[in-house]
Formats: C-alpha cells, structure tokens, sequence
C-alpha cells in the first residue's frame, strides 16, 4: 500500500473514531456490515416471497400493497429487503476498494481476494433481478436495457435476450425463472461468502452489537419513513420521459448508452481480469516462519493465534514425549511473527545463547529483540523502549526522546515477557505501538496484545509488572500521537 493510500485510508478511519467508538469504526467493519446486509436481504426475503405473487399479472399489485399494507410489516419488509441490498453494494464495494488500496490480494490473502472478487457478479445479478420482480416501468427499463446488453455478448445469447422484448415476451414461465435466478443466486453467493472465510482464523463476520443495531435500525427507519414504492406499471407500448433508476444496480444501463453495449462488455470483462490478476502482482518477499522441535511442546498456542491459519497441529515426528507439533503451511504465512509473540518458549530470560524459541521468524528472532533492548538500555540511561510495528512506526516521532526503538513486525510479536525483561533491565517504561486500534494489518495483533496485557490470554503479562509503565499505542503511522505518548512515558 502506498503512504499517500495508507494516509488517506488512516484519515478517514480517524474521522470515524471522532464518532464511533475504534471497535465499532464502520470504515474498518465494511466486510462485516456487508455481510450484515446480506443477511438482512435474506430475512426480509423470506417474507416477501411467502406473500408475493410471483406472476406477471399479480407482480405490480403485489409491490403496490406490500408498500399500503396498513399494518407495516410489507412496508418495512419492502423497504429493509431495497436499503439493504443498496447498502450491501455499497459497503462492498468500499470493501473491495479498500482492500485493494491496502494491497490486501496478495499471497496468504490471495484466496480470500479471489472468493471475494467472484461474489460481485452474483451479488449483481440477484439485484438488478429483484428490481425486474417488482414489474413496474423501472423493472421493464432495466429489462430491455439488459436485452440489449445481452444481445451484444460474444457467447451468442441473442437468442436468449429476445425472450426479455416484446409486448408478450414476459411470460408467467419467463417471471418463474426471474425468481429462481433471484433466490438460487443468493444462496449460491452465501456458499460463495462461506468459502470468502475458509482460510482465516477468527473470523468477524458480524460487526459489533452496537454497529449492527444502528444499521438495523436506520434500515428499518427509511423503510418506513420513504418507503419503497414502485413507479407505474410496466407497459412496453408506452415509454416515460425519464425514469428515476437505483445507480447501485443500474449504473451499467448508463454506462451502456455512453459506451455501447459492447464496449460495456470489453469494459466488464477487463476490469474483472484486472481484479483476478492482482495477486499475481509480485509483492515483498516473505520469509515464513520456521518450528523448531527441540522446544516445541506442542501447546498449540501458535496455531490459536495466527491470523491466517497458516500453523497446524500434527502428530509428534521426532519421538519426544508430546502428542503433537506445529507444523507452519509456507503458502498461508505472513511472517507476521505473531506466533512467536505466542510460544511459551519466547523468553528472554532464558539463559541459553542464541535464544531459541519454538516457533519465530527467521528474519527476526527472539534473539535478536532480546538483543536490540539490551543495546538500547546500553546506549541510553533509563529508556523508554519502544517496540514499533513496521507497518505503522514513524521514526520521526522519536525525535528529542530518549527511545530505544525495537522493530517488528507486528505489535503482537512481542512476547509479554521481553516487555517484564526491559523494565527489570532499566527502561523506564515499554511503550508497544502498533496499527490503529482495531485495524491491524495482520487482523489481530492489537486485540491479542491488549488480551496478553490485561491478561485475559496466554502468554500473559505477570500482574506484578507496574501497568503504570506500559503502554499500548494505537496511533498507526499519526507521529504526533506517538510523540504526545513518548512525551507523557518519558516524564512520569
């Protein structure tokens, strides 16, 4: 990602936080609100179908009196059923942007970029088909406008198209197969979304409690505030002058008037080659981590905290007296070294030389970090120490401080005990700075950090270190943030 992307992405999640608690910062939730959405087209689905007359004769009335039903409950079951599946492709679609900005496509994330990419298409289709089951002149606009589109396909579906034109052409059997394809596509992307979470850990499909029950609840406000009424009947005979469409679903009919049907399919076609190509874009070399067996136990806490499922448990192979062993998949690490934060073995006051730890990164050993504090306590009387994360540190914060700064990878590299070790080696405090809270770039280095500190998991910080004198910044790459920290650590 680069810094002005990064900027911009941090500038606007900050804007967030002014409003919204870090846990609930809808910009960094935009996955889990689409899923949330996506949900909620199913649900009130559910009931639109039970009381909807799928026939072309009773289609348009019964949008008109789900919108006049006295009781509500069609008026907010056809209002949820539209502002979700708006807000579905919008948050998506934010998703998707932010992701790529971020260069979230890339090796260990290469599965989840791909599955993620192939629900745009379906999660189009079953929209811009609900819009056709209303039958109104939006619904025949976009159906003639979709002909059209597919009458210009190079996979000769002209033959196909042709059943979407003419004063007879929507036929009971034609509206059947428009609602097959608007149940059946859905359900196929929810296997599709299923498999989008295959390969991560800890997934959070939902977003938080009170970020769900706000967006629930504005959905269900507009749905009965503006409901969600259809235009007149759809009349091939007669053409409005203008016809006021949904640009979440629509736009392409636009784009295919400024670029002819044709065009729209070559514009289509390489915009989504562009996106299933990405992960070929080769990105910084990755050094996996590595297991060594001789301090193994086979505690399994490396494979609890990977973000990404890249450890696995297996069945002893050296012959000590442990059932099991971890086993790291190279093609799924992302030399995050949060596994290494986790091993109970990654303790610096351990006499052996070179500290060797179960599991850690070849490129940044545990030994090294042990290292690194002692040189900095070395150099400088009474530090402040502090374990920067490469993706947010700024070195520009450590202007005028007496810091001895530790890098790594993740903030969750940092083995509970390194922190006890630099303060009973002479820090004066332990500031561990890391990604915006809850935007790690590694998904869960900031909540197992704060979990580890407070001692809610293992390893945990022993409660006879002095909180007082450890720190946890989530300022990601804002300086000043950082520096207003050093500054109060420093002179307390």
């Amino acid at each position: 990602m680069s810094a002005s992307a990064k900027g911009w992405d941090e500038a606007i999640g900050a804007a967030f936080d002014r409003v919204f608690p870090p846990r609930a910062n809808p910009w960094r939730n935009l996955g889990p609100l689409a899923f949330l959405f996506f949900v909620a087209c199913l649900a009130s689905g559910i009931y639109l179908y039970a009381v909807f007359d799928t026939s072309v004769e009773g289609a348009y009335r019964s949008g008109r009196a789900l919108t006049e039903d006295p009781h509500l409950a069609g008026r907010l079951a056809r209002g949820v059923h539209r502002y979700a599946a708006d807000a579905f492709a919008l948050t998506t679609a934010l998703h998707l942007a932010r992701e790529m900005a971020r260069g979230h496509f890339r090796a260990w994330r290469a599965w989840s970029w791909l599955s993620g990419v192939a629900l745009v298409p379906l999660a189009w289709i079953a929209g811009i088909t609900g819009f056709w089951l209303a039958w109104d002149a939006r619904a025949l606009f976009s159906a003639v406008a979709s002909a059209e589109w597919l009458a210009a396909a190079p996979w000769r579906l002209d033959a196909f198209a042709r059943d979407f034109v003419g004063g007879e052409a929507m036929t009971d059997r034609f509206f059947s197969l428009v609602v097959f394809v608007h149940i059946g596509v859905p359900l196929a992307a929810l296997a599709l979304a299923w498999a989008h979470f295959l390969r991560l850990s800890h997934v959070r499909a939902w977003p938080p409690a009170p970020l769900a029950a706000g967006s629930l609840a504005s959905l269900a406000a507009l749905a009965l505030l503006w409901p969600a009424a259809s235009l007149g009947p759809a009349d091939p005979f007669s053409t409005p002058a203008t016809i006021a469409i949904d640009w979440f679903y629509m736009f392409p009919h636009a784009l295919a008037e400024a670029f002819t049907p044709s065009g729209l399919w070559l514009a289509a076609a390489c915009a989504m080659a562009l996106l299933l190509a990405l992960p070929l874009l080769r990105g910084p070399d990755v050094r996996a981590a590595v297991v060594d067996l001789a301090q193994c136990n086979g505690c399994a806490r490396c494979a609890a905290d990977c973000p990404f499922g890249a450890v696995v448990m297996a069945p002893r192979s050296d012959g000590r007296p442990h059932e099991r062993e971890a086993r790291v998949l190279p093609s799924l690490c992302a030399a995050c070294g949060i596994c290494a934060g986790a091993c109970p073995s990654s303790t610096p006051f351990r006499r052996m030389a070179p500290l060797v730890s179960g599991i850690e990164l070849p490129a940044l050993a545990v030994d090294s970090l042990r290292a690194s504090v002692d040189a900095g306590l070395r150099r400088i009387d009474r530090p402040v120490v502090l374990f920067a994360c490469a993706p947010a540190a700024n070195d520009a914060a450590l202007d005028g401080h007496r810091v001895a700064r530790v890098a790594v990878e993740c903030a969750a590299m940092v083995p509970p005990s390194l922190v006890e070790y630099a303060l009973r080696r002479g820090a004066r405090a332990v500031v561990v700075a890391g990604c915006r809270e809850d935007d790690c770039e590694y998904r869960l280095g900031d909540r197992w950090t704060i979990e580890r500190v407070r001692g809610l998991r293992a390893p945990r910080l022993r409660t006879a270190v002095p909180r007082d004198r450890v720190r946890l910044a989530w300022c990601g790459r804002d300086a000043r943030a950082l520096e207003r920290i050093l500054e109060e650590v420093s002179h307390a």
